[in-house]
């Protein structure tokens, strides 16, 4: 069970701000004044027991269960831990600068929300958080920090960030897969009127139209000049069109799915009355095939995907703008190599 609010898409150095208040437990906190001074943010200090007990907290499985996002190889690299806390760092300076810090209001509503989500108490989390060799406490303080940096997001990133259909559909060309889309059909009808004629009944005019067909359905174009009733087709050649299986009718959508390309359907009953189809044609779909919901989703992919190079792009303008020195006088990029 992933009790993390998914707020954010998964990326590294969102998911290692979520834990930077859990790392220190109050009877350490006058040890810490003993450690070693590693890397200077601004007016801030990262000591050497900070970088120790991150690398070690990103590394549990409580983090990995409830956040995850951080991969073995940057969570075993020392000098990639402490890139991440220095980013950490900033983003941490900027929320309290631009007074973006959660409430508890806040806080206790995305609780609320993922108990509803995941149809638990806030007991059943508590004992989960336990389970998992944390607290109800220190878990609060990494949705605080997500509700925080999705501030951020919102502030500092997301305006003017807008995805255009057009935008959409050159993205869809570069990621998009064909299960993403449906395939349309080239569709032929044959349609037998509900209503008798000299004497017999559809049902019987249909299966003496289709026996014949079946035996030569190249000649459907023929036939549908002869038999369908369907004038506004039958002078063309019975020929409808493309269609997905969502745009046809639901009674026709398996039996078209069905049928190979060449071949008619049996008839089948609609309120109209009967129908054959022939499948003509059948092609891969496109863009214009995509369902509202499919779009939707790639839309959302889209824009993670937009917000994660945005971030990491404001982070890398906020780190030049910020004083960051090792203490051992190296220059900081050196912490990223």
């Amino acid at each position: 069970m992933k009790l993390c609010s998914q707020i954010f898409p998964k990326t590294t150095f969102l998911a290692v701000a979520l834990v930077s208040l859990t790392l220190y437990p109050k009877a350490e906190a006058a040890k810490r004044v003993l450690d070693k001074s590693v890397v200077t943010v601004n007016d801030e200090v990262i000591l050497q027991s900070d970088v120790d007990a991150f690398q070690k907290k990103i590394k549990s499985k409580s983090f990995q269960e409830l956040f995850g996002g951080i991969d073995e190889k940057t969570a075993n690299d020392p000098n990639k831990v402490l890139q991440l806390l220095v980013e950490e760092k900033i983003i941490n300076q900027q929320v309290k600068k631009l007074e973006l810090t959660a409430s508890e209001q806040e806080v206790d509503g995305q609780i609320r929300a993922i108990t509803k989500r995941n149809g638990i108490s806030e007991a059943q989390l508590t004992e989960r958080l336990k389970q998992l060799g944390t607290t109800m406490p220190q878990y609060k303080d990494g949705i605080r920090r997500q509700i925080e940096r999705r501030n951020l997001v919102e502030r500092e990133i997301r305006p003017n960030l807008e995805t255009s259909d057009d935008q959409l559909r050159h993205y869809y060309l570069r990621n998009g897969k064909p299960e993403d889309s449906e395939t349309q059909y080239k569709v032929g009808q044959i349609l037998i009127d509900a209503k008798p004629k000299a004497g017999v009944a559809a049902a019987e005019r249909a299966k003496t139209v289709w026996k014949d067909l079946s035996k030569k359905p190249e000649d459907f174009e023929a036939f549908a000049k002869d038999y369908s009733d369907d004038s506004s087709t039958a002078t063309t050649g019975g020929v409808l069109g493309y269609f997905t299986t969502s745009q046809l009718a639901k009674e026709f959508r398996d039996q078209v799915k069905k049928t190979p390309v060449g071949q008619v359907t049996e008839p089948i009953k609609t309120g109209a009355g009967f129908h054959i189809l022939k499948v003509l044609e059948s092609r891969a779909g496109d863009f214009a095939t995509l369902t509202k919901e499919r779009k939707e989703a790639l839309r959302n992919q889209m824009t993670s995907e937009e917000l994660e190079k945005r971030m990491g792009m404001w982070l890398e303008r906020k780190k030049r703008e910020s004083f960051i020195r090792r203490t051992d006088d190296k220059e900081y990029r050196n912490a990223s190599q």
